[in-house]
């Protein structure tokens, strides 16, 4: 029979030097002990009624035999223990009195639990605790070593007894749970030293937090309440975890013990006056009556039991001198059980009650009354502001309100903060003890911001809070919007539990109070103007965290979570994710996966947090998807060196063409056309188009020869914005882009995305009517070599998320919107005059902010990347400059951040050699050049 509790104790010593076993008739003479007493007692008849004196006597047979095995584990210990030259190790006798006066090491064998309360039935688990004066003491790791080994021989497989055993050394307290506290906290000295037994109780209580204990218990009775087949009524009552059974009795005297440090609580509640005499007697009254059930059900079944079964109701009640017919005497019996429950559980509720109404000593300076918080004397906070924040941080621990009449006090003291109580370490750990907690850190915050306390201890969020932020999207101030964004975070953090992929975020996250911070001042680099806020802000909340005298090491994290807030949003909006580049570009700026873990979920927070409008669920996917792949890639083995290779891009377009082909099966589309149409599809549509648009796009592409033009609209119900598609014939000179651009904003429209992707025609081109291909208007804004009579023409597709004012397109919009596209891109108008005609102006010039152009980010494309104030019209005039320098667009995608407008192009230049057109990257050499003439091109647009 395996012991139940795993926290055994082990030798540490050298195995040559374990005691030998012990002589089979010492075992066997154990054995005879134990299983004999055992026997005798069991002799008794039920229906005489047993009770205490019986648990009383079990609980003795079980000590003497306990302290046998005690005594022999030392004399086998001290056989083979050789004692150093000094007589360093002196030992203690059973009784714990020192040998020949001379003060030795110690030990101490406790009863716990049950067995502690000498209440041991029959067949109840007899838990014991070994408890070392000294840890790693060779003679002592003998001692318990032995005597477990005899534990296991005499009482486990010999008596057929379940012992759980315990190591508990002193200093383990403070790590124990409560369900080991309580077992401790009805400890009785079976054998070994009584000064030991005083330490471990003494450390247990100067380590226990009993008013949290004190929670705990209440909430888990009434958890235990709530279930059915422990209610009171039960007709089969649980004599030991039922409601207002035995352990509603042993809850309310565990918290009373813990609480008032007595040993004996129940009598220690007379004293007090928080229950009366007869209280006290007809609780032991109700404990004794549940006792006698439960021994009579041990010796009656012959194992542990502790649900009076209906089978067994009748003989306990004419065993209890019940009498009548039928079901009477049962029903008797049981009534009285339920009496003697209700007062149970109104004794118990009582004392938990009127422990709670307190005064609880929180700590020094702080009670409780009535469960709300105060200060224990007038005058805490007026002559020590630097615990300002300890009461709030009491309340969030233990979930009480603070007094109404306290407000005062705190209201006069928030002035004396000042630089000196800012530096407290009491101030700075009380802050740092509520970052650290996510589950209700948002309550505690918003607390001190509203009482003026945490723009006082950090005054640079005070200056936050009362800024109104230059961009539109936002709906809060500055500061608010960070208190906003921790709520954000907090509700992450519950969404945890049903949620898998968010749940393995946090997981890896290993320092929640530096994410709570950062995501707090992640914006306090907005307080200075006319700056980069995330550059400013590395360098302000360095300040701030030297002020709060953070280590080096977490203020350099911190300084990389407020600098790169923006990383993962901004790279989702306006970066091809299927690109290596693109997550080796990530990679350069988040140096492990814990902080990539805190900077995605500092990134999500603070989207949420903007407004409603401001993320469609699409954005907020794909930042999902960059995080995703940046923690493939930071997990894989030389991540770098295999991202920059183009193999496993290639091999991943592979597989998605395959799978392409056979999702789309179902379009009754031939096995060669539908290889053709894969094959000719571009990587990086492929690779970011979902497979319900591209079935979409196919069959659009099926009905262009008769339809020349096509501008079709798709509304996902969740998102703020109406995907648009338009596919036509390719052309020999960019443009097409800057066409629809054009129209779109002569609609008073906005544009938040566009990608631009060029096919080459499948269908064999001897079928295609000759007369229809040329009539069909030819465009393009994207990469190819001209087409020519002998070639299969290309297709452009350009897919575009458009919106009026923040909100989708209606369905006349739509249709208006479409037939301007065609009537442009067939050539029946020009886009300028559709501009001026529609009451739109065409700028004189733009003059970009920034422009880059990198080549590093895709392997078959340039990114220029420009920052433009967000005009009217911007998409239109960007792309008709980039017509203009020939530059194909492959890939256009758009956002704002603080009213200004960032966008990213990915292009090819046309070249001509030979004779021929074709599509390629900028020269690095030419990259300067390119981008002066582009900003000449853009001073002059219109």
């Amino acid at each position: 029979m395996p012991p139940k509790n795993t926290n055994t104790a082990t030798s540490k010593s050298n195995p040559k030097s374990n005691p030998p076993a012990p002589p089979t008739d010492i075992v066997q003479e154990l054995r005879a002990f134990v299983i004999e007493g055992r026997d005798k007692l069991s002799s008794v008849k039920p229906s005489s009624q047993p009770g205490r004196e019986w648990l009383e006597s079990y609980s003795a047979l079980i000590d003497e035999t306990l302290r046998r095995i005690y005594n022999a584990a030392w004399q086998s210990a001290r056989a083979t223990h050789k004692l150093s030259s000094d007589g360093e190790d002196r030992v203690l006798d059973v009784d714990g009195a020192p040998e020949k006066n001379e003060t030795g090491v110690e030990l101490a064998l406790l009863a716990i639990g049950g067995y502690g309360r000498e209440e041991l039935c029959p067949f109840s688990d007899i838990d014991i605790a070994f408890v070392p004066g000294e840890e790693e003491h060779p003679l002592l790791d003998l001692v318990i070593k032995e005597a477990f080994r005899l534990v296991v021989e005499v009482l486990i497989d010999g008596a057929k007894l379940e012992v759980g055993y315990a190591y508990r050394p002193v200093a383990d307290c403070a790590r124990l749970d409560h369900t080991a506290k309580t077992a401790l906290l009805e400890s009785r000295l079976v054998a070994g030293s009584t000064r030991l037994q005083k330490r471990l109780n003494d450390e247990l209580h100067h380590s226990w937090d009993e008013v949290e204990f004190l929670l705990d218990k209440v909430e888990e009775r009434r958890a235990a309440a709530s279930r059915l087949r422990l209610s009171l009524y039960a007709v089969e009552p649980n004599l030991k975890e039922g409601t207002g059974a035995l352990r509603e009795i042993h809850t309310a005297m565990w918290a009373a013990g813990a609480l008032h440090r007595s040993s004996d609580p129940l009598r220690d509640l007379e004293w007090r006056g928080i229950v009366t005499g007869e209280d006290v007697a007809r609780v032991q009254a109700a404990n004794d009556l549940f006792l006698k059930l439960r021994l009579w059900l041990h010796l009656k079944t012959g194992q542990k039991t502790d649900i009076l079964r209906v089978e067994l109701q009748d003989d306990c009640a004419r065993a209890f001198g019940y009498s009548g017919t039928g079901a009477r005497a049962s029903q008797d019996l049981l009534a009285e059980y339920y009496r003697h429950a209700e007062y149970s559980l109104r004794f118990s509720e009582k004392v938990m009650r009127r422990l709670l109404e307190g005064p609880l000593e929180l700590d020094e300076h702080f009670v409780a009354r009535s469960r709300r918080i105060e200060a224990a004397h007038p005058f805490v906070l007026r002559n020590h502001p630097e615990l300002l924040i300890t009461p709030f941080v009491l309340s969030h621990k233990y979930q009480f309100p603070l007094d109404a009449n306290f407000d005062l006090q705190i209201e006069e003291a928030v002035p004396l903060i000042n630089s000196a109580v800012r530096r407290n370490p009491i101030m700075r750990a009380g802050f740092f003890t509520l970052l650290g907690r996510t589950d209700d850190v948002h309550e505690s915050l918003c607390e001190l911001r509203s009482r003026g306390i945490l723009g006082r201890f950090i005054p640079e969020f005070g200056q936050m809070l009362h800024l109104a932020p230059a961009d539109p999207m936002h709906e809060l101030t500055v500061g608010e919007h960070c208190l906003y964004a921790v709520k954000q975070l907090h509700e992450m953090w519950r969404a945890r539990e049903n949620d898998e992929f968010l749940r393995g975020v946090w997981d890896g996250v290993d320092d929640v109070g530096l994410l709570v911070l950062g995501t707090l001042l992640h914006d306090i680099g907005k307080i200075e103007f006319g700056s980069d806020h995330s550059v400013s802000g590395e360098r302000l909340v360095r300040v701030a965290a030297a002020r709060l005298e953070m280590r080096e090491e977490r203020i350099e994290r911190l300084q990389l979570l407020v600098r790169r807030h923006l990383l993962l949003p901004r790279v989702a909006r306006l970066r091809d994710l299927s690109s290596p580049g693109t997550i080796l570009d990530v990679m350069e700026h988040v140096r492990d996966v814990p902080t990539l873990k805190m900077l995605y979920l500092l990134s999500l927070a603070d989207t949420k947090a903007v407004s409603e409008r401001a993320y469609s669920a699409s954005e907020l996917g794909a930042m999902r998807e960059l995080y995703e792949r940046v923690l493939i890639a930071m997990t894989r083995e030389e991540a770098a060196e295999v991202l920059s290779e183009g193999e496993a891009r290639e091999a991943l377009v592979q597989r998605e063409r395959a799978r392409l082909r056979r999702e789309m099966r179902h379009l009754e589309l031939d096995d060669e056309t539908l290889r053709h149409i894969s094959e000719n599809l571009p990587a990086s549509y492929v690779l970011n188009t979902p497979l319900e648009t591209v079935a979409i796009h196919l069959r659009l592409l099926e009905q262009l020869p008769q339809e020349r033009v096509i501008v079709d609209f798709y509304q996902n119900p969740r998102d703020n914005w109406t995907e648009m598609s338009v596919v036509a014939y390719d052309d020999p000179e960019p443009g097409l882009l800057s066409k629809i651009c054009g129209v779109v904003y002569a609609s008073g429209l906005d544009i938040k995305m566009a990608q631009v992707f060029t096919v080459s025609d499948w269908r064999n081109p001897s079928a295609i009517d000759r007369e229809q291909a040329e009539v069909a208007k030819p465009n393009t804004d994207a990469t190819s070599s001209t087409r020519s009579d002998e070639n299969p023409p290309h297709i452009v597709l350009d897919l575009l998320h458009v919106s009026r004012a923040g909100r989708p397109l209606s369905s006349s919009q739509n249709a208006k919107l479409a037939t301007q596209i065609r009537e442009v891109l067939l050539g029946e108008k020009n886009v300028v005059e559709v501009v001026e005609s529609l009451g739109k102006s065409n700028p004189t010039g733009i003059i970009p902010v920034k422009i880059s152009v990198r080549n590093d980010l895709s392997e078959e494309h340039s990114v220029v990347t420009m920052v433009n104030e967000n005009v009217p019209g911007l998409m239109f005039h960007i792309t008709r400059a980039l017509a203009a320098m020939k530059w194909d667009i492959h890939s256009a995608k758009v956002t704002t951040w603080a009213g200004r407008a960032e966008d990213a192009f990915y292009i090819t230049k046309r070249v001509k050699e030979r004779g021929e057109t074709r599509s390629q990257k900028l020269a690095n050499d030419d990259i300067k050049t390119e981008i002066e003439r582009l900003r000449r091109r853009l001073r002059r647009a219109g």
